[in-house]
């Protein structure tokens, strides 16, 4: 009988407790999140945005864009990048969320003007593609009109030059 009450005791406590591991892992508990961590997570948002910035450029440049603006901006946005990781090893934390939040805005406006450009540039050498097309086909049209023109003209001149040409009798003709 022992057994059995021990069992009966243990039971219910081990239920309650897993119920209570469960109920547990269902709630949410507030998770605060220190300025070390923060700034840290600001740098690294700001470092893949400084990279889809690069990547942007480097697509703009690949089709052909002037990018001159767009190199300074780039510049400056990687020596605010640079200046929020100096703020962050020294312990200014919020001037490294400050100047990370900087180059993140910074990258994000080259991505979009870099975009701009791109597709600016493919249009252009869409356009110089058409024309050179065009003027190939006028040229080769107008080529093959004038050497119609010059052969017809040469033909007519060489067949009034046969008809007023006379024939001539051979005399010694050998049979």
């Amino acid at each position: 009988m022992k057994r059995l009450r021990g069992r009966f005791v243990k039971a219910p406590l081990l239920f309650l407790l897993v119920f209570m591991v469960f109920s547990l892992s269902l709630t949410r508990l507030p998770f605060y999140v220190s300025a070390n961590d923060e700034a840290s997570l600001a740098i690294g948002e700001a470092d893949n945005a400084l990279r889809q910035a690069f990547e942007a450029v480097l697509d703009a440049e690949r089709a052909g864009a002037n990018l001159s603006d767009l190199i300074v901006k780039l510049d400056e946005a990687g020596g605010l990048l640079a200046e929020a990781e100096n703020a962050y090893r020294v312990g200014n934390f919020s001037e490294a969320i400050s100047k990370a939040d900087k180059c993140s805005m910074q990258a994000d406006g080259v991505v979009g003007e870099a975009l701009n450009l791109k597709g600016s540039a493919l249009a252009d050498a869409q356009k110089a593609v058409l024309q050179t097309l065009t003027f190939s086909w006028v040229g080769g049209a107008a080529f093959l009109a004038v050497l119609f023109l010059v052969w017809g003209w040469f033909k007519r001149v060489y067949a009034e030059k046969l008809m007023r040409m006379k024939p001539e009798v051979a005399v010694d003709a050998e049979a």
